[in-house]
């Protein structure tokens, strides 16, 4: 991930951050998210039971992190979000995140939001709203939102992010 800042490309729509959700499942995850926590900054992964949002599930991301931050493996990449991006990730490390899509993909401007967002959560140590258009496969047509929320595994730092992303038509 170690690209130079000025090969960075410029984003057709820039990334929109918000202060809370704009989106019902978004505020729905992050509800989950919050009761799973309780009074901890943020809860462990043993703490999230995907069967216990099924109505989620298909747009979920689960990552852990990868060097401190420089780089993030998918474990969990929603049914949802293979058919919208045309690339199953789960497995994938992000600065892998369209170098095999079925649908035209800039895999530079793919990966540069990822990172962007997901960093943003686990640098914060709390959830990230944001929301964009779909410009990274030429469907700006598709608005979606989405959120980063910072998970740990036993201990007090940051080792994985579950996310989850949903999209509107705006045609």
């Amino acid at each position: 991930m170690g690209r130079d800042p000025s090969d960075t490309p410029k984003l057709a729509e820039p990334l929109h951050y918000h202060d809370a959700p704009e989106h019902p499942r978004v505020a729905e995850l992050v509800d989950y998210w919050n009761a799973k926590r309780g009074t901890r900054p943020m809860p462990d992964r043993a703490d999230i039971v995907p069967g216990e949002i099924p109505r989620l599930l298909p747009n979920i991301v689960i990552c852990e992190v990868l060097r401190g931050g420089e780089d993030f493996r998918m474990r969990i990449f929603g049914t949802k979000l293979v058919e919208l991006t045309g690339e199953e990730r789960t497995g994938k490390s992000l600065s892998d995140f369209g170098a095999h899509a079925i649908v035209p993909t800039r895999p530079e401007i793919v990966q540069d939001r990822w990172l962007e967002v997901i960093r943003r959560s686990y640098q914060q140590v709390k959830p990230v709203f944001v929301s964009g258009a779909m410009t990274s496969s030429d469907r700006p047509y598709l608005a979606w939102h989405a959120v980063s929320c910072p998970l740990t595994a036993g201990g007090a730092a940051v080792s994985q992010l579950m996310g989850g992303l949903f999209v509107v038509d705006r045609r």
